[in-house]
């Protein structure tokens, strides 16, 4: 085969594809694809191939930051030509200010995923929801789409009601691309996470997908929360005066080192030198912050789901 940089979708060679029907794509997390080359068949027969030799990917899993939408150092040209079908859209800012940038092509792309070659794409990242609502009009349609690293998952449906969310358009779109459509979740995974072993039910309270239409943003204080997740989270911040970052999720939270107004709280929490971790919750690393959610979720799990 030759030698490529990974694209948004490969074909596994037959080895591998009679075993992994799927690919998960993400430069930030896990066996990080960032930068590096793998071999891949030569894609002349990319789209039509039913031989039963090469077994075609039959879903690919997406991270979002650091894989479909960038963030550029500075304000350089992100001008779009209406000619070319090539530009960027420019994401809402997140809680946090930052500013993220997708290319035309890039919504192309996925969109080939899942028109062309008949392959279902999800995209999966470690976002608070209300952020990832927040650019699904500027994201890539998908056939599912996880946030809270794994503790959410909402399906495509028709609109309905105030809960509608129409794409922007974008160069080289379609009139597919551009209709609306309505979101709803999964609840045999959310029972999952609301279990008090888990997360509780109070983390979801004001995070409903109605009070997003509504904007209505009241949640529950932390220290009143039941579930191992936020019992977790209120014991670090009684014993370590550690800040937790809880705005817009309901299955987990983060621990941002800039948010901490003590820096050897956080760098004992890292090495895990804290309160110990209860064996109902799982933590990670992800853009330099600490998550801390219920074992049952995380992207892996979520995969497997």
């Amino acid at each position: 085969g030759k030698t490529m940089k990974l694209p948004v979708y490969l074909r596994l060679p037959p080895l591998l594809s009679a075993a992994v029907p799927w690919l998960a794509v993400d430069a930030t997390g896990g066996p990080s694809c960032r930068g590096k080359t793998v071999p891949i068949n030569p894609p002349e027969d990319f789209a039509g191939a039913q031989s039963s030799e090469r077994r075609m990917i039959r879903i690919v899993f997406s991270d979002v930051d650091g894989t479909l939408v960038h963030y550029p150092l500075s304000k350089e040209a992100t001008t779009t030509d209406e000619s070319s079908n090539e530009g960027v859209l420019r994401l809402p800012p997140s809680m946090t200010g930052m500013q993220g940038i997708i290319s035309s092509r890039t919504m192309q792309l996925c969109r080939s995923i899942r028109d062309e070659y008949h392959t279902k794409f999800v995209l999966v990242s470690g976002m608070r929801t209300h952020t990832m609502l927040k650019r699904l009009p500027y994201l890539p349609k998908a056939d599912a789409y996880c946030s809270e690293a794994g503790g959410r998952i909402f399906y495509p449906k028709k609109p309905e009601g105030e809960l509608s969310f129409k794409p922007v358009h974008y160069p080289g779109c379609t009139e597919e691309d551009l209709e609306a459509y309505g979101l709803e979740e999964d609840l045999e995974w959310r029972a999952k996470m609301e279990r008090q072993s888990a997360a509780g039910k109070d983390g979801f309270v004001g995070h409903e997908l109605d009070c997003f239409a509504a904007k209505e943003t009241q949640t529950i204080p932390v220290a009143e929360r039941t579930g191992d997740l936020w019992k977790y989270g209120a014991q670090l911040e009684q014993e370590m005066g550690i800040v937790l970052d809880t705005k817009g999720y309901s299955s987990c939270f983060r621990v941002n080192r800039k948010h901490q107004p003590n820096e050897k709280a956080f760098e004992a929490l890292l090495s895990m030198s804290g309160p110990a971790l209860p064996p109902t919750l799982a933590t990670s690393t992800n853009l330099g912050c600490i998550d801390f959610y219920p074992v049952d979720s995380g992207k892996k799990n979520w995969y497997a789901f």
